[in-house]
């Protein structure tokens, strides 16, 4: 009977020592992530008198270091190609009667084309306008095979309609690289008046992150601070301010027929590397304290990416590998009655959502960027620890 028990408690005491293994986990190289960090956070939680149920893979790059590096706009395209291809689409959207060219490039955008874009809403260019009365039926799709078609009236599947995109950006910009982060459906489109279709074919819009050594650029630090939306700093440009670049979308038809925009970074310099990180699993509890709070109600990734800080000079920002953590977050924790993500709504990810925003959590020392934080160097990029020399 005593040897029994000393049986039983020893079970007991493998269990408990495995969570606690876990919580003593130092920072490794990225290539060991894999095989320390759970590859799915699944979990119901009952918090403030909600059910919260989490099922998410959790993303970790294939890769062999994690460097840190400087990024600055990219550069438009050079001359005399910007110029002739400008050139080139005016003349072709002139002859086309059904569809849209467009070519640009500049600061802003460092890539805007528009390829046989189709008409949408009316029978010529000059009634091609949206209006109240003709509508287009859309929606997320947050889990997905890539392999299979989903748009109605097409043959194309999700990943081809990706590297429509991805290989034509290439095509322009040599070097990038890019991952598929958000999909979006869209059907045909009719008049509300009276059901006719004015156009009958499905396509997707898609978002894309631009990566840099394998690794995808996630999230934007001042989208991670509540306050940011309603404190605007002047030496930021708006656009980075507002979402962030290293970053391209697209809406996609066919391969011949497609819109392309993009906003991308160029790297200019390394600052580290290779940094060491802790495993998700090593900072998970931050975020669960969030659920329990009322705070987070709604996860819907959770990736070992780049996340773009300030530094002294308002042209550069620094990349630094952090777990960004996208969900629905609420500033009133269990006081706000509002809910987003697990509404009717078929777009589930609308950037313009106040709620919907990221968490990140600094890899390195495991510690949570706090969203309500209105300290003036917030946004700063923090203290690295690079590997010893002889690692």
């Amino acid at each position: 009977m005593r040897r029994m028990s000393s049986l039983l408690l020893a079970m007991i005491m493998a269990v408990l020592c495995v969570p606690m293994a876990q919580a003593e986990t130092g920072p490794v190289s990225i290539k060991e992530l894999p095989g320390m960090t759970s590859p799915v956070w699944k979990q119901t939680y009952e918090a403030c008198g909600r059910t919260i149920d989490i099922d998410v893979a959790i993303d970790i790059p294939d890769v062999e270091k994690a460097p840190v590096i400087r990024v600055r706009t990219a550069d438009p395209l050079p001359e005399p190609e910007r110029s002739e291809m400008i050139r080139e689409y005016k003349e072709k959207d002139k002859k086309a009667k059904k569809a849209y060219y467009e070519f640009g490039s500049d600061d802003y955008e460092t890539i805007r084309l528009e390829e046989a874009y189709p008409l949408l809403w009316g029978t010529s260019k000059k009634n091609d306008n949206y209006s109240p009365a003709v509508t287009q039926d859309e929606y997320d799709l947050p889990r997905y095979d890539p392999d299979q078609a989903y748009a109605e009236n097409t043959d194309l599947t999700v990943r081809q309609a990706w590297e429509i995109l991805d290989n034509r950006l290439r095509d322009l910009v040599p070097g990038t690289e890019t991952k598929l982060d958000r999909v979006i459906v869209n059907g045909k489109t009719y008049r509300k008046r009276n059901g006719k279709t004015v156009f009958d074919k499905g396509s997707y819009t898609l978002e894309l992150c631009q990566c840099f050594h394998g690794i995808p650029v996630k999230a934007f630090i001042r989208k991670a601070y509540c306050n940011e939306l309603r404190n605007r700093e002047e030496n930021v440009d708006w656009f980075s301010y507002s979402y962030g670049r290293g970053a391209a979308s697209g809406d996609v038809f066919s391969d011949d027929s497609y819109l392309l925009v993009a906003w991308l970074y160029k790297e200019t310099g390394t600052v580290c590397e290779d940094i060491p990180l802790l495993p998700f699993d090593a900072v998970k509890d931050q975020v669960e304290a969030l659920i329990m709070s009322g705070h987070v109600r709604w996860i819907n990734s959770i990736t070992l990416g780049y996340v773009q800080f300030d530094t002294e000079d308002p042209q550069e920002q620094i990349l630094l590998p952090c777990w960004v953590v996208w969900c629905e977050y609420h500033p009133e924790g269990a006081k706000s009655e509002k809910e987003y993500g697990i509404n009717d709504s078929p777009l589930m990810f609308d950037g313009n959502n106040y709620y919907y925003r990221p968490l990140v959590i600094n890899a390195q020392t495991g510690k949570l960027f706090d969203p309500e934080s209105t300290a003036e160097n917030r946004a700063m990029c923090p203290e690295l620890s690079a590997w010893r020399e002889k690692r």
